[in-house]
């Protein structure tokens, strides 16, 4: 009997480990994301994805002293400034939520 439920609960298809991830809760779409890239183009992607971010918007403004919309933040990341967004992505590093990018408390 338990070969036969090992056999069982073996997943062959993308789909329905897709689906058991999302039943376990991994908003992650399966990815993995690096918030410390060291490649300069790879560092402003990230980070602009932090920009769209409320939660991590939020978070880098303590940072900042200042107030920091998508679009201010779009363009302090397009200036070359990246460092401040992915250390608050890292501060909100969260390996199964979606983007990799935690919530707030």
């Amino acid at each position: 009997p338990t070969s036969t439920r090992a056999e069982e609960s073996k997943i062959y298809s993308a789909n329905a480990r897709n689906m058991a991830r999302l039943g376990s809760g991994d908003g992650s779409a399966g990815s993995v994301y690096d918030n410390n890239p060291s490649n300069p183009k790879a560092r402003a992607r990230r980070a602009m994805i932090g920009c769209k971010s409320s939660d991590a918007r939020q978070l880098a403004m303590e940072g900042l002293q200042q107030s920091l919309s998508e679009k201010e933040c779009n363009r302090l990341v397009m200036s070359g400034e990246t460092d401040f967004m992915l250390k608050t992505l890292q501060s909100l590093d969260c390996p199964t939520c979606p983007y990799g990018i935690g919530k707030t408390n």
